[in-house]
């Protein structure tokens, strides 16, 4: 028979594949017990805000389009025929933002990111629609490479060309692999300490045991006693009076949580969790001491922008300038930027100190600093400025060295 997934996860396959849909769609069993999936993961908080720190500033750097100019500047071109889908509407259904933050977040969890370049007639550009990756994979099994798809229960087979491909760590340099299942180790350690948390507190917060008797009881009288000791189980009877009768007394059994360090293995998870996502724990709200970089939150920003961020961004800027623009594009110097310059700048007195050394030295221009503040410009300004009480070492004495 055939599942009633096969249609959403893929064709049929053996069951022992590592893509096997049935993987993909539960996870697989770790030696604490859990099931980790990448949609069991981000149940986790941690799990979901370091997603999220990475994915919302993903999201939130507009992507600008440039060329480079005769003398090898930067000129951005705001006319140009992709500043529609890639600064405001990718797709009929989505906005900008919406679609590369879909993009990073799977990137994130499967360790890939797929995007389906829609083209015209004339093979330019005109839309970009996230592709779903657990039923995406890249095929080589002819000499080009193409991407297989399952979309609303059919399979496509795509060209490379046409598929936007961002991937985390690969082993084979095509398809990347899932942070999730590499640490799912972590991942699932995490989640057990949380369900038993759950199951701790469901139990009045106490930890098992069992009913000793001086005697022997037969099963109706066992079920006599349990039953009515675990209806008043659960937070909604905790503190209330619990009578034993005939001498019974209650023996604990497992280890409490503050013997078990609980509270410090829920902690030491966060950090390995944030470790696999190299996102600071103070992102996290996770104040331990030890846990952030730098000596000021600018400078740990631009850290996490340098060491976090950035990978990412190549990586998209990559795809795009490659199989977005047409070769005449390409050789023409036309190139896909984020601007992220909003957390770059670091603290307002670096950055004046920055721009006096460059302007007052000659190598920048007002006009120049002006633009990266994101301030208007006006006639003059792109007029360099040298010191007047400056010359040459081997005019010394010269007194027309000025003139």
């Amino acid at each position: 028979m055939k599942s009633i997934f096969a249609g959403v996860f893929g064709p049929t396959q053996p069951a022992s594949s590592d893509d096997h849909w049935i993987v993909r769609a539960f996870g697989r069993r770790t030696s604490s017990g859990v099931t980790v999936s990448e949609y069991s993961a981000l149940n986790l908080p941690v799990v979901y805000a370091c997603v999220n720190r990475i994915s919302n500033p993903i999201a939130m750097f507009p992507l600008q389009i440039f060329r480079t100019g005769a003398d090898g500047e930067a000129v951005e071109d705001r006319n140009h025929r992709l500043n529609a889908i890639l600064r405001s509407r990718p797709n009929p259904f989505m906005n900008t933002r919406d679609l590369k933050k879909t993009g990073q977040a799977h990137a994130c969890l499967w360790g890939n990111g797929y995007q389906e370049i829609q083209r015209n007639g004339a093979g330019e550009a005109i839309a970009l629609w996230p592709l779903l990756p657990w039923s995406t994979s890249p095929d080589k099994s002819t000499d080009q490479l193409r991407f297989k798809t399952v979309i609303d229960g059919k399979t496509f087979t795509l060209p490379a060309q046409d598929v936007v491909h961002v991937m985390d760590i690969s082993l084979d340099g095509y398809c990347g692999l899932s942070p999730i299942q590499q640490a799912r180790s972590a991942v699932g350690l995490a989640q057990a300490a949380e369900t038993y948390g759950e199951k701790f507190f469901a139990n009045d917060a106490r930890s098992g045991g069992f009913l000793q008797h001086p005697g022997k009881l037969s099963t109706k009288a066992k079920d006599n006693i349990t039953d009515p000791i675990e209806e008043k189980t659960g937070l909604d009877n905790a503190h209330r009076i619990k009578v034993l009768e005939e001498g019974m007394k209650f023996v604990s059994t497992t280890i409490p949580p503050d013997d078990a360090q609980f509270l410090s293995t829920r902690e030491f998870q966060i950090g390995e969790i944030a470790r696999m996502y190299n996102v600071p724990l103070f992102l996290l709200q996770h104040s331990e001491p030890g846990t952030v970089w730098g000596s000021g939150m600018e400078q740990m920003m631009i850290a996490f922008v340098v060491h976090t961020l950035e990978p990412w961004t190549t990586a998209w800027e990559s795809e795009y300038n490659l199989k977005l623009f047409s070769e005449a594009e390409r050789a023409a110097g036309y190139y896909v930027k984020f601007n992220m310059n909003a957390l770059l700048r670091g603290d307002m007195k670096a950055r004046s100190d920055y721009y006096a050394s460059g302007i007052q030295n000659g190598w920048m221009t007002r006009e120049w600093a002006a633009k990266k503040e994101d301030m208007p410009s006006y006639p003059g300004l792109e007029i360099p400025l040298v010191p007047v009480n400056m010359q040459p070492i081997n005019q010394q004495g010269n007194t027309d060295a000025n003139v």
